[in-house]
C-alpha cells in the first residue's frame, strides 16, 4: 500500500533527524569531559573561581541550546537547525581553544583520551552543521 504524502518524510526531515540525534551524541560525549572526571584530569585551580565557573556556565548554556535544538529537530521544527548550527560552532570553538592551548591553560598536558574525544567531537560538530544546513536547504 503506498504511503500518503503526510507519512512520507520530507527531504529536509532526514538530515534534520540525523543532525538531532548526532547533536545529542555530541553533548553526551562532552559531558564525559567534566573536570575531575575519568577523562579530564587536568588541574584548573590556577584559573580562579570566576573564570572556571564562567567557562562552565558557558558550556552548560551551550549544552542546553544544543539539547533544545536537537529536541526541536527531532520533532520536525526546521528553525531548530539554526540552534544546532550555533551550538556546533560553539563546540568547534571550545575544542580549538583547548587543543590550541589558548584556554583553559593548565600546567598539565592534555590527556590522550581527552584529545582524541575532542578531535572526534570537532568532526562530529562539523557533520551536525552540514546536516543542519542541508535541512535548511543551504547545501
Amino acid at each position: 500500500m503506498p504511503h500518503s504524502s503526510s507519512q512520507t518524510p520530507t527531504v529536509a526531515s532526514q538530515p534534520m533527524a540525523r543532525a538531532g540525534k548526532l547533536l545529542i551524541l555530541l553533548v553526551a560525549s562532552f559531558v564525559t569531559l567534566v573536570p575531575g572526571g575519568p577523562v579530564e584530569t587536568r588541574d584548573f585551580s590556577g584559573l580562579g573561581g570566576p573564570v572556571f565557573w564562567g567557562f562552565n556556565a558557558f558550556l552548560i548554556a551551550l549544552a542546553v541550546i544544543a539539547i533544545a535544538s536537537a529536541w526541536g529537530m527531532l520533532r520536525g521544527h526546521i528553525k531548530a537547525a539554526w540552534g544546532a548550527i550555533f551550538a556546533s560552532w560553539g563546540y568547534v570553538f571550545v575544542v580549538l581553544l583547548d587543543l590550541g592551548h589558548v584556554f583553559p591553560t593548565t600546567p598539565d598536558p592534555i590527556p590522550l583520551l581527552l584529545g582524541l574525544i575532542e578531535i572526534l567531537d570537532f568532526m562530529l560538530a562539523f557533520y551536525v552543521m552540514a546536516l543542519a544546513h542541508r535541512a535548511l536547504g543551504h547545501i
